[in-house]
């Protein structure tokens, strides 16, 4: 999931994501994982959301103008 810069910061993404559990949870999942790369804006929100951390991945994801980049690998229980 991204959320265009300008649209940064109003909670949004927060929004998005509970929204994305509420769905897994009414289809019956009991866990997701997510990846993002690792310092970024992202990987905070999702800590903040209760995902947590399990893994780093070195030279997982490329950049979108090229290079690869640390990916952080995340995990959420649902209650369902």
């Amino acid at each position: 999931m991204l959320v265009h810069r300008r649209a940064r910061r109003q909670g949004l993404a927060a929004a998005l994501m509970r929204a994305a559990e509420q769905v897994a949870v009414q289809a019956g999942k009991t866990l997701l994982v997510l990846d993002t790369v690792t310092g970024g804006d992202a990987e905070r929100l999702y800590e903040r959301l209760g995902w947590q951390r399990c893994g780093v991945i070195p030279g997982y994801a490329l950049w979108p103008r090229g290079g690869l980049c640390v990916t952080t690998v995340f995990f959420k229980p649902l209650t369902v």
